[in-house]
């Protein structure tokens, strides 16, 4: 990324951890209702649904962080990637029913429009 290009990257630098806690407090607040900490509910991937190989895993406040950041949310939905209580697990008996995905992606579409 180019900083002479993006110049509200250097403004999301300096403010980094005052915009972390916004986009924490924005989460809890959403998920509330199914008692979700966003810290410890991953968003996960495989590079395929035959090998399972988990290809990448952040939490979904540092995802939400990662797309302000970027001032990108575009996502696709797909078998290959879910939400999940563990960090790099793919495993059924880690994978959360609720919320979604999908609704996950639309509260960090909102925060990517609010601070992105």
């Amino acid at each position: 990324m180019n900083t002479q290009n993006q110049p509200n990257v250097i403004a999301k630098q300096n403010n980094a951890e005052e915009i972390k806690e916004m986009i924490r407090a924005f989460l809890v607040n959403e998920l509330a209702e199914w008692s979700v900490d966003p810290d410890k509910l991953y968003i996960n991937a495989v590079n395929n649904q035959e090998e399972r190989l988990v290809i990448f895993s952040k939490s979904i406040s540092q995802e939400a962080w990662n797309c302000v950041y970027e001032n990108d949310a575009g996502f696709v939905l797909s078998p290959s990637v879910g939400l999940f209580n563990e960090a790099y697990s793919f495993a059924d008996e880690h994978r959360v029913a609720e919320p979604d995905l999908e609704t996950v992606y639309r509260l960090i579409e909102q925060l990517v429009a609010d601070l992105g």
